[in-house]
């Protein structure tokens, strides 16, 4: 969409998880045969991870923005979000 738009951009996006299995497994096929169950969505991140679409970074869980937005979270939290966002109190 951002070609289309000729807005230019790095060639892969950059997904953020804090779950540092998850990172490790998305990053190397050899931890799958220590899975019992890998889902489909799985193995669309791998495709398009091998294609160099989507690069995963983990982030520690404190430092995680989404949780703010798909959580129940401390009005503390929710200030230092609003500060990374530069967001302003209405």
């Amino acid at each position: 969409m951002l070609d289309e738009l000729g807005v230019q951009h790095p060639r892969a996006a950059r997904l953020w998880c804090d779950n540092l299995g998850a990172t490790y497994l998305s990053a190397n096929p050899v931890f799958h045969a220590q899975t019992k169950h890998i889902e489909i969505d799985f193995h669309f991140v791998r495709e398009r991870i091998a294609q160099r679409l989507l690069d995963i970074r983990w982030i520690h869980t404190e430092d995680q923005l989404a949780d703010v937005f798909t959580k129940p979270v401390v009005t503390a939290k929710i200030d230092k979000f609003r500060a990374n966002l530069n967001l302003v109190a209405g």
